[in-house]
């Protein structure tokens, strides 16, 4: 919608909710939630956006039915102590050898990013590493490290893998499927992976000094004592399993993503729920402030679409590259990451998603899979730009405050000192891959 279609007060009314909103949220000074839908309500007031249009289009329904399942399925699976167990196991495997644990804790936080989700992961994996740690008597900083990159990394492989992917994957764009996130994302992240896990072994082996005694110590363990409950682990892993080929299937079944997770979450909640007490706990799995978070969202965004500025912004984009397929796709990787690394990743996945959208219009594109490169683009700028710092990705938030929980405080200045080089590293092989994928 063009910019000039509205009275002029409406645009700079938008624009400035907007903008205050989003300094607000930054700063932490208030609850996000409630700054967010103080900025909706008064867009909804203003008439700047319409109810109608809120629930039909700009609310991104598919996205919060996706988060929604996810989390309930999580939030059960975790309650079986599987990531524990594999943890230790993985961890007496490798005999304390540096090379070893570092690849094995890697290897869990990624595959367990990339088929669950990130910040159930880092709920799991971040106590569990600094213990193993304290078992060994060494610095586990090294470890934090490796694991909070490699679930960013992992994560960015799938589309339930990261808040951005699963925006990205519902956002009806046509062509956008669990299938096409590991056909064009996986292996790119499968690269980024072993390159990040390599540098950090050699930045941290000669620091890496356990006690010959902890480590028999650690060896002595029963792993198996860390299932606490086999029949809902054998529940879950069906469930997951049916889940993870409905998402696979999706497009022969014509169902939308968001409601196979649904599905999925039901039936595990139908088949594993006992008690009362059962109920409430899953209920407490389910992060309902930031699902609400995401709906304010959503209709700021949404405001900002209606008075014409992501048009407006689309077309001063359209003029920088000046129409170039892959330019427009370098800018959104490049800009989205730097976006990510110090703002809330859903925050730069609801503002570009209309974006994209429009320079689809504007380029005339009349088949989908012509403006998947700058999807692609987005879903890996946006989710790994999060690993810069722990500012703008909620599992790397999760895990920071996790390790101060244990008593290991992660200092930013330091995590960044390494983070960020890794994340430019990153960055430089998505460049790579990109015009090489798509544009060579």
């Amino acid at each position: 919608m063009d910019v000039s279609a509205h009275a002029l007060w409406q645009v700079v009314a938008a624009a400035l909710i907007f903008i205050v909103c989003f300094g607000l949220m930054i700063t932490g000074l208030f609850n996000r939630l409630l700054v967010v839908w103080a900025g909706a309500l008064l867009m909804l007031l203003l008439g700047l956006v319409s109810g109608t249009e809120v629930v039909q289009t700009h609310i991104g329904w598919q996205t919060i039915f996706l988060m929604t399942g996810i989390m309930v399925l999580s939030g059960i699976t975790g309650k079986t102590g599987l990531y524990e167990y594999i943890t230790i196991r993985c961890a007496q495997k490798t005999g304390g050898r540096y090379f070893l644990l570092l690849v094995a804790l890697a290897v869990i936080a990624a595959v367990g990013s990339a088929a669950l989700d990130a910040v159930t992961t880092m709920i799991v994996m971040i106590p569990m590493t600094i213990r193993l740690a304290k078992r060994l008597n060494a610095n586990p900083f090294s470890l934090l490290v490796t694991v909070m990159a490699s679930g960013t990394i992992g994560g960015s492989a799938t589309m339930i893998g990261s808040i951005p992917n699963m925006m990205i994957g519902s956002s009806q764009a046509a062509g956008l499927t669990f299938n096409g996130f590991l056909v064009h994302v996986a292996p790119l992240s499968v690269l980024c992976f072993a390159v990040i896990v390599l540098v950090l072994y050699r930045l941290y082996a000669k620091e890496w000094k356990p006690d010959p005694a902890h480590i028999s110590e650690l060896m002595a363990l029963d792993a198996s004592s860390f299932l606490s409950n086999r029949t809902l682990l054998v529940k879950a892993c069906a469930v997951w399993g049916l889940t993870l080929l409905g998402f696979l299937f999706q497009l022969q079944l014509r169902i939308p993503i968001g409601f196979i997770a649904l599905a999925g979450a039901l039936v595990l909640v139908l088949i594993s729920v006992r008690k009362k007490e059962d109920l409430v706990e899953i209920g407490h799995s389910v992060e309902w402030g930031t699902l609400g978070w995401l709906a304010g969202l959503f209709i700021l965004v949404g405001g900002l679409a209606d008075t014409g500025i992501m048009e407006a912004i689309a077309l001063k984009g359209m003029e920088l590259t000046s129409g170039n397929p892959m330019l427009l796709a370098l800018l959104v990787l490049w800009v989205s990451a730097i976006g990510s690394a110090v703002v809330d990743q859903a925050i730069v996945a609801a503002s570009s998603i209309p974006l994209v959208k429009q320079w689809g219009i504007q380029l005339e594109i009349t088949a989908y899979w012509q403006l998947n490169p700058v999807w692609w683009s987005l879903s890996i700028g946006a989710s790994l730009g999060g690993m810069a710092t722990w500012l703008g990705s909620q599992a790397s938030l999760v895990a920071a405050g996790l390790a101060l929980k244990e008593g290991h405080e992660l200092s930013l200045k330091r995590y960044v000192k390494v983070a960020v080089p890794l994340t430019l590293l990153a960055l430089l092989i998505a460049t790579l891959y990109i015009v090489l994928m798509y544009f060579d």
